[in-house]
């Protein structure tokens, strides 16, 4: 469980007294946590969304192993062309499954958990239109 410091804005794992400054953590979950500033918010989705690709990526390290070996076996189980040519895309086909889901897990934490929030659509939207207005002729 996360636990924020309302003085410093640190988080922690868990524990009672902030180790920064010695103030007492709340939970943000808390029914009196609407008064903790607005950037913890995107700090704990930053956090959870770094976990779900830590974990991903941990499940490819784990699935590409497992897919080369289910490979290999169904080459044991071949005849004879078929299992030459399943033995020898075994190790491809488990490097290319752990490739998948490593790069796409980093691709999913930089696009949804590192970019959300940094464009400001209102911003954004004054910035072309003073673009499209500027090049219409007076």
């Amino acid at each position: 469980m996360i636990k924020v410091c309302p003085a410093c804005s640190s988080t922690w794992a868990g524990g009672i007294v902030c180790e920064d400054c010695g103030a007492t953590l709340r939970d943000p979950y808390a029914h009196d946590a609407r008064t903790l500033p607005g950037g913890i918010w995107r700090y704990i989705r930053l956090q959870y969304g770094a976990r779900r690709g830590m974990i991903v990526r941990v499940v490819g390290i784990l699935l590409g192993p497992v897919t080369a070996a289910l490979c290999l076996r169904a080459a044991a189980g071949s005849d004879r062309p078929w299992s030459i040519v399943l033995a020898l895309a075994a190790l491809p086909l488990g490097f290319f499954t752990w490739y998948v889901l490593h790069v796409g897990a980093g691709r999913a934490v930089k696009i949804w958990v590192l970019r959300r929030g940094q464009l400001n659509r209102k911003k954004l939207a004054r910035a072309l239109a003073r673009k499209v207005t500027r090049g219409v002729p007076q």
